[in-house]
């Protein structure tokens, strides 16, 4: 996670780690996944985890499964929905305009060209 990212994802979500998760879960790759994983993968305290997955189940992009494993962990789902790519091409856009190698594209630019 980089400064830009946690940047942009204020502006866009209104929480510096909301893209964090958003692309964590869209890049984890498995059907399921819970808060445990989610930390792992973001390196995010529990309670901001906690406190975004349940941003997150309120809009309905995430729904807990009834699935719970043997020590207790609830596993939750994403639901199928553009948020994922729209989550990974902002978190993308994010990092290659910090290394300088993509600028921003303008409307503008594409229709003079």
């Amino acid at each position: 996670m980089t400064d830009q990212d946690e940047e942009l994802s204020k502006y866009v979500f209104g929480s510096a780690h909301m893209l964090t998760v958003l692309s964590a879960i869209e890049r984890g790759g498995r059907a399921t996944f819970s808060t445990p994983s989610l930390m792992e993968m973001t390196g995010l305290p529990q309670s901001t985890v906690h406190a975004l997955l349940t941003r997150l189940k309120r809009a309905g992009f995430v729904r807990r499964t009834t699935d719970i494993a043997t020590d207790r962990v609830v596993s939750y789902e994403r639901a199928v929905h553009p948020v994922w790519a729209f989550a990974r091409r902002l978190e993308d856009d994010a990092r290659s305009r910090t290394v300088g190698d993509q600028p921003m594209q303008w409307e503008s630019e594409l229709q003079d060209a």
